[in-house]
């Protein structure tokens, strides 16, 4: 295949059709080395080419003025190969066609020879066996997992539904190996960024002196001219005169400390 120009659907719809791609019939006996349902991510193809040259930029695709690509489901197809095994056709074309001329007019500028084969339609299997491909398809629409006669249900599990195809990005993808090995290489949002919201408008307060009131300040002491310092009392130093007595005894020796004739907490030298 080459190289594709994906339109990728908004992020609730990639969820729910994500989630119903992981679907297999319970009856399912392939072999472990089968290529059947490899994982690839919902899209509708705009255009196919084998060659990609350096100049090629998604950026320089005019997108103006061009309607939202919004497409309902309307019927399923199951084919009879791989690429080809079961696929959702997607309407009106009205409402995709003009992004997928965009694109393809970008292509003839730079000579690339492009295809857009069924278009508009969305793979949700591809298998490589043909009695799976009966099969699959027997197992979704019993479970009730495709609904409707021209406006479908694709349902995933009771909570996750979806019936449209709102496009909100598109990829280019590098499809040269094979479909497990796919990768984008580039995407470019459809969806215009939300604006910025307005500045706040900040209200001036307005000053008043109502309930202000000046607070009486107290002076300091050290401050106060007429205080003076408070004076220092002298210390008066009394020096005793100390007599003493000496008492000696045979046996003993004692020393009192008499002060001004008074016993003053006399102290016992005792010799031996």
């Amino acid at each position: 295949m080459g190289y594709a120009i994906w339109l990728i659907p908004s992020s609730t719809e990639f969820t729910v059709l994500s989630e119903l791609m992981k679907f297999r019939p319970q009856s399912s006996t392939l072999d472990s080395r089968s290529r059947s349902y490899p994982s690839f991510d919902p899209h509708i193809t705009l255009a196919t080419f084998d060659e990609l040259p350096p100049l090629f930029n998604l950026d320089a695709i005019s997108l103006d003025n061009l309607p939202l690509p919004v497409g309902h489901f309307r019927s399923v197809t199951h084919g009879d190969s791989y690429l080809g095994a079961l696929s959702i056709v997607v309407s009106p074309a009205k409402n995709m066609t003009p992004l997928r001329d965009a694109v393809t007019a970008r292509l003839d500028r730079l000579n690339i020879q492009w295809k857009s084969r069924n278009f508009p339609h969305m793979s949700l299997f591809y298998v490589d066996e043909p009695f799976e491909r009966g099969r699959l398809y027997a197992e979704l629409t019993n479970c009730g997992r495709i609904q409707g006669d021209k406006d479908l249900t694709l349902t995933a599990n009771p909570s996750m539904q979806v019936k449209t195809f709102t496009g909100s990005e598109i990829r280019l993808v590098d499809c040269t190996r094979s479909v497990k090995r796919w990768y984008p290489m580039k995407t470019r949002s459809l969806v215009p960024p939300a604006p910025p919201p307005p500045p706040k408008e900040t209200v001036p307060q307005k000053r008043t002196d109502k309930g202000i009131h000046a607070r009486p300040c107290k002076r300091s002491q050290s401050e106060d001219p007429a205080a003076s310092p408070e004076p220092q009392r002298s210390r008066r130093h009394t020096t005793y005169n100390r007599e003493y007595v000496s008492l000696v005894s045979s046996t003993m020796c004692s020393d009192i400390v008499y002060t001004r004739g008074c016993l003053a907490q006399p102290t016992f030298l005792t010799y031996d």
